[in-house]
């Protein structure tokens, strides 16, 4: 008689699984009582001698379990198990209860309950043990349960810029140094974690003056490891030089810590007054300073004075004017202004042409807007485009409103002159590429207009591809920009696919291809995307197009309807690997030369399907053979990703007696943790199983015990069905 020892692996997982076709096993001494842990509503499975973790929130607060002792008796005959024994040793910080007073009796599949509670008394690692005695018929013996506890510690401190650490309390002052105006302090505030287990931090705010900001504060809750702390920061940027407070708050879990904070400003703060006549005038910064309106060719003077109103000197590095027309008379920079003092400049506005004029002073930091009316004759330039009237400079752009291509689209533009003499207009030209902009209706040139008068012309815009296009109008010296956008052609014919449809088989390489119902004027190029959506929530890494990756490009010339992709092919073939689950193609289409989308918003897709099904075998093969036994490889996949068992039938060598023809294995375990590790996922539903076998017994006309198989037959099965039998001969 001969004996099979079977072992199999799949993947990652490792089930050892043992035939036996002759004799009896050996009854193993076994715990009659099945453990478990009821802990923040999970349920953990334990056996004699594991431990229970706790970890309080915070020293004093209560973590709780509860442990679960079932009997499960013992067999053929059913007896019952006494507990005579339920003690608790180790720190005082655990307490036990809610089990009934020893010593009782638990008849099998009864449970009971031991409520654990955790509640330290400080914040270092402790331990304790719950020891269990029983008596089951003649036997007595004893298990345990080992419980380890561990609490958080938060300290917070902070540090200073001058780089001191202090730790502080609820209700704290922390004191910035004094600052200068603009200027910014750093306090570095530490939430540190000196406990043994997790610490929490619900949340960091701040309410008071705006002066302080709070940086680098994380998304709450936080969690603080032992040994690990929590940094944010608070920056004080004074802006006045008065004392300014503000509270800063950090939440723990069972209290909130307040800290006061205040600072102080320190430096010049510089105030303005305009002098326009022998009136004097506080003005801001930023206010607008108005200078008296002058002809072209003369000038007017504005008179501004800063006086250094702060606690300290003030430096202003730079005094200057900007704008057309706008000069400056001011003392040399850098300029050094002690507490209480004054300096003074002269701002002189000389127009070069007619209309209003804008500019800018600047006194350091601060900056103030000018404004003075040059007098004399003052084109004022402006366009209608569409329901809108716009005004447009020098250098600036005129935009006409969309119009498709091959239409024309035309802007009114007008010249108007707001100043106070006539003025007359040379020369009205376009500059552009071909015929995409035009002019018509220009008036009779030269063109005088007196003062209050205005002229206008037509300016064409016909575009003859899609997208912006821009040229030039000039008027005289002026030069404008010309913006016209052209609006996309037709609207893309619909598409359809060709080719492989509907339910495919796994492992084939079905060929697509994708075609216009009818011709479009304008080439295309376009993206196929390839899409898997699983039936068994896994993906399938094999699922992507021959080519490579999941998307392939593809171009429709134009006035043509068939798509071609890489190689000038008409069709592509994608892999439909061995996942069942749905295989969704989606294409995209964009004009080539124009780069307008034209992908319908609900786009046509195609649909291939993988069904689950029975599992196929691809192969099985002989790994290794000795003397005593050898070991087969079988490899194949299950669309459903899913394998129940393998079944082996032998056949002897001629004139061999094998008494074990069959031997079938559950591997449902086994591979329901292979496709449930991570392993699996870049194999899709392949699988390769080595299964080891051992042979015992006699032998009469071979030499080795394992040449009296002659072959092996193997079958794979699973809930849908059984696999096509494949055969391997061992001799």
């Amino acid at each position: 008689m001969r004996k099979f020892v079977s072992h199999f692996s799949a993947g990652s997982a490792l089930v050892l699984l043992a035939l036996s076709v002759a004799g009896r096993p050996v009854e193993a001494q076994t715990l009659n009582f099945g453990l478990r842990v009821i802990q923040a509503g999970i349920v953990s499975n334990l056996s004699d001698g594991s431990t229970i973790a706790f970890a309080a929130d915070y020293v004093g607060g209560a973590s709780t379990a509860q442990a679960v002792i079932t009997y499960r008796g013992t067999t053929p005959t059913t007896i019952n198990a006494t507990i005579t024994q339920v003690d608790l040793t180790g720190s005082t910080d655990f307490s036990i209860g809610g089990f009934p007073q020893v010593p009782f009796v638990l008849i099998p599949n009864q449970s009971f309950t031991v409520n654990v509670t955790f509640k330290p008394t400080a914040s270092k690692i402790v331990s304790g043990k719950i020891t269990f005695g029983y008596t089951e018929g003649l036997r007595t013996g004893q298990f345990a349960l080992n419980l380890g506890g561990v609490a958080p510690e938060l300290i917070l401190s902070y540090v200073l810029p001058n780089g001191n650490s202090t730790p502080f309390a609820n209700g704290d002052n922390v004191a910035f140094p004094t600052t200068n105006i603009d200027e910014t302090a750093v306090t570095t505030i530490v939430v540190a974690n000196r406990g043994s287990g997790p610490g929490v931090v619900n949340g960091i705010s701040y309410s008071g003056d705006s002066a302080f900001l709070l940086a680098g504060v994380p998304a709450p809750p936080v969690t603080i490891n032992p040994g690990s702390d929590l940094r944010f920061t608070v920056r004080y940027t004074p802006k006045l030089l008065d004392t300014v407070r503000g509270v800063v708050s950090v939440g723990l879990y069972e209290r909130t810590i307040l800290a006061n904070v205040a600072g102080s400003g320190q430096g010049p703060l510089f105030t303005y007054e305009a002098i326009p006549d022998s009136t004097t005038v506080p003005i801001t910064v930023n206010q607008l300073l108005l200078l008296a309106d002058a002809t072209v060719g003369e000038k007017s003077n504005l008179v501004v004075r800063v006086r250094n109103s702060g606690n300290f000197e003030g430096r202003i590095p730079v005094i200057s004017v900007a704008g057309t027309g706008f000069s400056l008379d001011a003392p040399f920079v850098p300029l050094i202004l002690a507490a209480g003092g004054v300096a003074q400049m002269t701002v002189t506005f000389t127009p070069t042409q007619p209309g209003r004029v804008q500019g800018r002073l600047r006194i350091g930091n601060d900056s103030f807007d000018l404004a003075a009316n040059g007098l004399g004759s003052n084109l004022v330039y402006s366009y209608a485009a569409g329901s809108g009237s716009f005004t447009v400079t020098n250098g600036g752009t005129a935009v006409f409103s969309p119009v498709p291509v091959g239409q024309t689209g035309t802007l009114r533009f007008s010249l108007r002159n707001d100043g106070t003499v006539p003025t007359s207009v040379q020369s009205i030209s376009v500059i552009t590429t071909g015929t995409v902009f035009g002019i018509s209706g220009l008036p009779v040139l030269p063109a005088s207009i007196p003062s209050g008068g205005a002229t206008a012309f037509d300016v064409t815009f016909t575009p003859s591809v899609a997208g912006l296009v821009t040229g030039s109008l000039k008027v005289d010296n002026q030069t404008f920009t010309l913006s016209g956008f052209a609006n996309p052609p037709a609207a893309l014919p619909s598409y359809s696919f060709s080719g492989s449809t509907g339910v495919q088989q796994a492992l084939q390489q079905p060929a697509v291809g994708l075609a216009l119902a009818s011709k479009y004027d304008l080439a295309l190029s376009g993206t196929l995307t390839l899409a898997f959506n699983s039936e068994v929530f896994a993906n399938d890494p094999a699922v992507q197009f021959a080519t490579g990756g999941r998307t392939v490009n593809f171009t429709i010339p134009a006035g043509q309807t068939q798509a071609v992709f890489p190689n000038g092919a008409t069709s592509i073939r994608l892999q439909t690997g061995t996942v069942a689950g749905t295989l969704t193609l989606t294409p995209s289409f964009v004009s080539t030369d124009a780069g307008i989308v034209l992908t319908p918003t609900t786009p046509t897709v195609q649909n291939l399907t993988i069904a689950q099904s029975a599992p196929q075998l691809t192969n099985v093969a002989l790994s290794a053979k000795t003397a005593a036994g050898f070991t087969l490889l079988v490899t194949g996949y299950a669309t459903g990703r899913s394998l129940t068992q393998m079944d082996f039938t032998f056949t002897p060598t001629a004139g061999e007696t094998v008494t074990t023809t069959k031997v079938t294995l559950n591997v449902d375990a086994s591979f329901t943790a292979w496709y449930q590790g991570a392993a699996s996922q870049t194999f899709g539903s392949l699988f390769s199983a080595t299964i080891p076998f051992t042979l015992q017994g006699d032998v009469k006309n071979v030499t080795n015990v394992s040449d009296t198989v002659q072959s092996v037959s193997v079958t794979i099965a699973n809930r849908l069905g059984t696999s096509a039998s494949r055969s391997i001969d061992l001799r």
